[in-house]
């Protein structure tokens, strides 16, 4: 069942220890007002520059706030990847996506198609 924003944002409250909006609004950078409207329903979506802030802070997807999809929390290592990658020139950030895409294959799984025509050429 998709939750709605006043349950997400009690979620992140509950996981995060936090009592009071005011709390909340400075993690994602929003007036106690606008989390107040939000939590009553005057407004229906939560603005991206909000939930990115809210998702650099704490690690609650900014996806998942906005939408409800996904996973409500990022793995600290994809956001680690993020950063780094984010860092690198574009020609690094290629030659990075080479060097990963082979390990995203599921272990032992060496009879797929793509390694079937590697030793067909090799």
């Amino acid at each position: 069942m998709k939750t709605t924003i006043p349950e997400r944002i009690d979620m992140v409250k509950q996981e995060l220890g936090i009592a009071e909006d005011i709390e909340f609004g400075k993690l994602c950078g929003m007036s106690k007002s606008v989390v107040h409207q939000l939590k009553g329903g005057m407004m229906k979506s939560i603005s991206p520059r909000y939930a990115y802030k809210l998702e650099e802070n704490t690690g609650f997807s900014a996806r998942w706030i906005m939408l409800g999809e996904g996973p409500m929390v990022l793995d600290p290592s994809i956001r680690q990847a993020v950063k780094i990658m984010e860092a690198m020139s574009e020609s690094r950030r290629k030659d990075a996506v080479k060097i990963i895409t082979p390990l995203a294959e599921p272990d032992g799984d060496s009879d797929t198609p793509a390694h079937q025509k590697k030793r067909a050429i090799q």
